[in-house]
């Protein structure tokens, strides 16, 4: 039963690494911020079930993988998992526009750094490598206490950002990224009253299934076909464009300018060089044209004129 899940596991990874690679493409193209952080985000979580399949596979095939072996990965796994936590945050936090989330996200990661070192310290988790069992201490269940309520406070932030974005073209994205990370959280609050109340914890392989990958391999699927069936126009059909799009939004010479150079790619830097104008000018420029047009950012600006060729 366990090399099946393994086998379940390894396909879900590869559906996974599909959908960043696709979305990745996109953020590095388009210098999304928010593409930037959803990468992150779902990069997370795909290492957190690397760790959870290795950590599996280790138990069944190699006889020297030793307790302290064991003990080192799952509390690398619980670092990843909590910075899972911090990146879904950080991820609709970018979407609210929040406009203290610069420091909730130093705050977020400030703590993750302090709860790395506490992880492994006696006041948390303590090994017994000779009857390979776990002790947990108060620590512990601090962690798990700041671990839910963290993810809730991620949770009402993603729905906070699907209400913002339900008439926009982020609508389904975030609706199937808010689906996937409730299934996490649900899957958390079902174990949480179990954490605080173990103990020990013997070092043997881990039975049950991560439900939370079936979202997960879902809305790898849908990400995929997403970005796939996303094509930007080319600089040729932006000329193109009709001139009641253009005096519909307010669109000026430059900034349509501005817009081809975008479609093609270009950072901020380059435009600046090759319109001869300061960096600073192209970032007002830019969002000038977010505001006229009613998008965020470069990903939601193809999106809008691919709409309107």
């Amino acid at each position: 039963m366990e090399d099946l899940q393994i086998a379940y596991y390894f396909a879900v990874i590869m559906i996974g690494f599909a959908a960043l690679a696709i979305s990745g493409f996109w953020a590095v193209k388009t210098q999304d911020a928010s593409l930037r952080n959803f990468c992150i985000l779902y990069a997370a979580f795909t290492l957190m079930l690397i760790l959870s399949v290795l950590m599996k596979y280790l138990t069944l095939n190699v006889e020297s993988f030793s307790g302290r072996s064991w003990y080192l990965l799952s509390g690398i796994c619980q670092v990843v998992n909590y910075g899972v936590i911090v990146a879904t945050a950080n991820y609709f936090l970018g979407l609210n526009q929040t406009p203290t989330k610069k420091r909730i996200a130093i705050l977020f990661w400030s703590t993750i750094l302090i709860f790395i070192g506490f992880i492994f310290s006696p006041l948390s988790t303590r090994l017994d490598d000779a009857q390979n069992i776990i002790h947990l201490e108060s620590g512990f269940q601090i962690l798990s206490i700041w671990y839910l309520l963290s993810f809730t406070y991620a949770i009402v932030l993603g729905f906070t950002a699907l209400q913002q974005a339900w008439n926009t073209d982020k609508r389904n994205f975030t609706l199937g990224l808010l689906i996937f990370a409730t299934f996490g959280y649900i899957e958390s609050l079902l174990t949480f009253s179990e954490n605080l109340s173990t103990s020990t914890v013997s070092l043997t392989i881990e039975n049950g299934l991560l439900f939370s990958s079936i979202p997960y391999m879902l809305y790898g699927f849908f990400v995929i076909r997403h970005f796939l069936s996303f094509a930007p126009p080319t600089p040729t059909e932006v000329d193109t464009l009709s001139e009641s799009f253009l005096s519909a939004h307010a669109i000026t010479d430059r900034e349509r300018e501005i817009i081809l150079k975008v479609i093609e790619g270009k950072s901020n830097a380059t435009i600046a060089s090759e319109l001869f104008i300061s960096l600073a000018t192209v970032k007002t420029h830019l969002h000038n044209i977010y505001t006229k047009i009613g998008v965020e950012s470069r990903f939601d600006l193809l999106a809008r004129v691919r709409s309107a060729k």
